[in-house]
């Protein structure tokens, strides 16, 4: 945490350097360059070794409050390794990375001089796509896992290792938090049932807040947030009155929503006075379930129109790139190009935000005495 300004988690690249480097070591001396995939892509179209800090920070070497290669750590992480010879140069986010080489130009049908923006990773593009660019907004993802991110101008110095503070990958950061389990829950309970999605809508909507007393914590994968690698799914306060396909069904999609709220919660003060969550995500379509989000975390919800948000935000950060020389901002482009789906609006209802804050406690309350809290 002191010299990266996050906790350096399994999954960060830097593991992987470590692993090939005690498993693999003919392979690992013969490294020329450590390339992010989006960065390799890059790389193919121009011939330049770049990085950008969004990406770099999940990289498990990159001091994500100073925006630089963290050379200490890199050399324990890899001491046989010249980090000036195997590192990328790292951009500025509105800054390009070159022009599209002619032979790859020519095998794409590219003119000649087509500039390639920095791109970014997935969270951060998707964020640019959701214009959460300034503090204010969150941006939730309903997906297999789950994604809470909101901009910051500043780093933040987080409390928990659970929050990974990130940089943005426009200029500012993006601290989030990931979990494991959200549609790949619901996905489980809902083909165990036999159930398609609009029937497993009917039956969420069909159950009562609370399903009854049913508690989930939908940990089938491990989970990450909370920090339970080795967890397994649990369904509680089962009796033979209150166990119904619609309970399960709700109590799941609940269960999974709350991880959601534990994770927002991480986050502090730069989401406590959010005024609006911008919804992607499969689980975004779900009527019934967008209301769930707006009650259980007291927030407004909305759906951009375009849902595959990262890829708009990636498209939005190349054109900045493109135009800022013309003294087009990003927050003009954002403003211009991510419209939000009026119809999707969820607003809190006072009741239900009321009702769901006891069966949030019990599941907070579950999760600590089957797991210490995590």
């Amino acid at each position: 945490m002191e010299k990266l300004g996050l906790v350096l988690q399994t999954g960060y690249t830097a593991s992987k350097v470590a692993w090939l480097r005690e498993h693999q070591p003919e392979a690992y001396r013969r490294i020329e360059s450590l390339l992010l995939p989006h960065d390799y892509l890059n790389f193919w179209l121009t011939g330049e070794r770049v990085t950008e800090a969004g990406d770099a920070s999940g990289t498990g070497y990159f001091d994500t409050r100073k925006r630089c290669w963290q050379l200490d750590v890199f050399a324990q992480i890899a001491p046989e390794l010249d980090p000036a010879r195997v590192l990328p140069r790292v951009l500025a986010a509105h800054e390009p990375v070159g022009v599209v080489c002619p032979a790859v130009a020519r095998e794409l049908g590219l003119g000649d001089h087509v500039v390639v923006s920095s791109g970014g990773g997935d969270n951060m593009l998707g964020a640019i796509g959701t214009g959460n660019i300034t503090p204010g907004l969150i941006t939730l993802s309903l997906g297999t896992s789950g994604t809470v991110c909101a901009y910051s101008a500043t780093a933040v110095e987080c409390d928990s290792a659970m929050v990974a503070n990130f940089c943005s990958s426009t200029g500012g950061w993006l601290p989030l938090i990931c979990t494991m389990n959200v549609t790949s829950a619901t996905t489980r309970v809902r083909e165990l049932f036999g159930l398609d999605l609009a029937a497993f809508g009917e039956r969420v909507a069909s159950a009562p807040i609370g399903a009854e007393g049913i508690t989930v914590l939908p940990f089938f994968n491990g989970e990450r947030v909370p920090m339970l690698p080795d967890a397994s799914a649990d369904f509680l306060g089962l009796t033979s009155l209150n166990t119904t396909q619609a309970n399960l069904c709700r109590a799941v999609v609940e269960g999974a929503t709350f991880g959601l709220r534990y994770g927002l919660e991480l986050l502090g003060d730069l989401t406590a006075g959010a005024s609006q969550i911008r919804l992607i995500g499969g689980g975004a379509n779900s009527p019934v379930w967008r209301q769930m989000v707006a009650d259980i975390t007291g927030t407004q919800v909305i759906c951009p129109e375009i849902t595959d948000a990262a890829a708009l935000g990636a498209a939005i950060q190349a054109a900045w790139c493109d135009q800022r020389s013309e003294g087009v901002t990003l927050e003009a482009l954002c403003e211009k190009l991510v419209h939000l789906d009026a119809q999707s609006l969820a607003d809190p209802h006072p009741e239900r935000v009321a009702a769901y804050q006891p069966i949030y406690r019990r599941y907070c309350a579950e999760l600590e005495q089957r797991h210490g809290g995590a």
